[in-house]
């Protein structure tokens, strides 16, 4: 028998409902429980699906993949640790850019996730829901926009024993400062459109990333986040 396109056509769709029929039912499926690594990359991905290319370039830049910290420390670069809280971080700053490891020894159940208010936000800008994404036992995400193409994302995430975070700052021809925000050390880069300041509070590391929106407008935001 010869095996035509007209053959194939005839009997695919016997075919497809045979295959099907030898899968097992949904609710024999367990269902699988992701690591908190995993669902970060995927809130991570769902995010640049969103956004333009252009945003994705910059944000990019701006998160560089950790294992380059050992490749470049290898080169030069200085480091500094410091402990606030519950929480230890150690800074590395490198010739383009800047990364900030946090851990804690504090176990994962006794980390509890506070909620966070927004003290000041600047005018005109509103919640924005095609980026508000699931909020995870710890990690949430919040992004607000506004005209003109301003954009800020807050991220937020418990650092526990099994939550460790690592945070990568373009700082390449960026104006760098340190400062303190509620009395705990905060960094913060300023570069073309984009603004960046990364700061800890108890338990929780926060990351702000603002665009074309001023430095004073970015750090009035994150002065005015607080925990309740």
């Amino acid at each position: 028998m010869k095996l035509t396109d007209e053959l194939l056509e005839q009997h695919a769709a016997e075919a497809r409902d045979l295959w099907l029929s030898t899968l097992p039912q949904q609710e024999e499926v367990p269902p699988h429980k992701f690591s908190r690594r995993f669902e970060r990359k995927m809130r991570r991905l769902r995010a640049e699906q969103r956004r333009s290319p252009r945003m994705n370039r910059v944000v990019h830049i701006l998160r560089y993949v950790a294992a380059c910290a050992a490749v470049v420390l290898c080169i030069g670069g200085t480091a500094y640790a410091y402990r606030i809280g519950v929480i230890d971080t150690i800074v590395q700053v490198f010739r383009e850019y800047t990364s900030i490891t946090y851990s804690s020894e504090t176990a994962a159940e006794d980390a509890e996730f506070p909620e966070s208010t927004f003290g000041y936000i600047p005018e005109g800008m509103v919640r924005n829901e095609d980026e508000c994404m699931e909020e995870k036992d710890f990690l949430r995400s919040t992004s607000y926009k506004g005209d003109n193409q301003t954009l800020f994302y807050l991220d937020e995430m418990i650092v526990s024993e099994e939550s460790n975070d690592i945070q990568t700052i373009d700082t390449e021809n960026a104006v760098v400062k340190h400062f303190t925000i509620h009395n705990e050390q905060a960094i913060s880069s300023e570069k073309e459109e984009t603004v960046i300041i990364v700061w800890t509070h108890k338990n929780v590391s926060y990351t702000l990333i603002t665009y074309y929106l001023s430095y004073d407008e970015a750090l009035k935001i994150a002065e005015g986040i607080e925990q309740k």
